[in-house]
């Protein structure tokens, strides 16, 4: 008996020594892929020379298609789709094919609620990064929101929210966990993007509402393996965006250029042609603030 205990004994910290080596691979692979994020910004001229509507969308699944080439670890649109132009199915079905998409939907308030239909609101949780507000904890609350079709949420890897908020400077500084519509929490996309990057490595980031901080699990058994480090601000512990600079193209660049580029890059397609006020007395893109704040998260989980 004595000696099946101690065998017992062994095999438990085998395996924890084992799990231990494993996360500690898995952390500093993370830790040398964090920055790995490239960014596609569709501005004025891009916009003008993909065309429009149909154009524009035969355009863009020329571009992810490129992408596709370069065998990305992540493919997020920051684009809604909600302004449907006809052929929803095929649309779909090409800009997914082979390797899926994270694109978003709209929250706003004006009061509206848009094809938020039973097949939508079955996929909250899955598809759709979200999920019920149990503990009723208060985030920046909307009022109206508006979904692609069905055929572009089934078929997409993830859809979540994109919205940033400003401090009393009008700065951008911190990432948020969640934006507030009605009974729901939705994801904001940062930590959606974050999160399919590393799940490779059987991780998750989530936001543990009790405790107030993000903290990274197991998605094999829900184990937590740690809280992401936090700073105390105004009594809440937050997360502070690092800003730091990507490798960009146009979108017209991209398309007539061929792209020297290693796989297992982020790649994020921007359509949102605006800059934001940050610390320091800055202003950077859209872009590069959403690409930061996926930085920050990664660069965390890492340490």
């Amino acid at each position: 008996m004595v000696k099946y205990y101690l065998f017992l004994i062994f095999c438990l910290c085998f395996y924890g020594s084992c799990y231990d080596a494993k996360l500690e691979l898995s952390l500093r692979e993370i830790s040398e892929r964090k920055d790995r994020i490239f960014i596609i910004d569709i501005d004025d001229e891009s916009d003008l020379y993909m065309g429009k509507r149909k154009k524009f969308r035969d355009s863009l699944i020329k571009m992810v298609d490129k992408i596709k080439k370069l065998q990305p670890s992540v493919i997020y649109l920051n684009n809604s789709f909600i302004n449907s132009s006809g052929g929803e199915k095929e649309f779909a079905e090409k800009l997914n094919h082979t390797i899926a998409t994270i694109s978003t939907f709209e929250l706003n308030s004006d009061d509206q609620e848009i094809n938020f239909t039973e097949k939508v609101w079955n996929s909250i949780g899955t598809i759709i990064k979200g999920r019920y507000n149990k503990f009723h904890n208060q985030y920046y609350r909307f009022s109206g929101v508006n979904f692609p079709s069905f055929e572009i949420i089934r078929r997409s890897k993830a859809i979540c929210a994109s919205r940033s908020y400003t401090n009393k400077k009008g700065e951008i500084e911190i990432i948020y966990p969640f934006h507030e519509y009605g009974q729901y929490l939705f994801e904001n996309c940062p930590v959606t993007i974050a999160n399919e990057f590393i799940g490779s490595y059987k991780m998750k980031i989530d936001y543990d509402e009790i405790e107030g901080r993000f903290a990274l699990y197991s998605t094999k058994d829900q184990r937590l393996i740690k809280y992401l480090n936090h700073e105390m601000q105004g009594g809440y512990e937050v997360v502070p965006i690092e800003f730091k600079t990507f490798r960009r193209f146009s979108g017209k660049a991209f398309l007539e250029n061929e792209i020297q580029i290693d796989p297992g890059y982020i790649f994020i397609i921007n359509t949102l042609d605006k800059s934001f006020k940050v610390p320091l007395n800055r202003e950077i893109s859209n872009s590069e603030v959403l690409a930061s704040m996926v930085y920050t998260l990664l660069d965390l989980v890492s340490k």
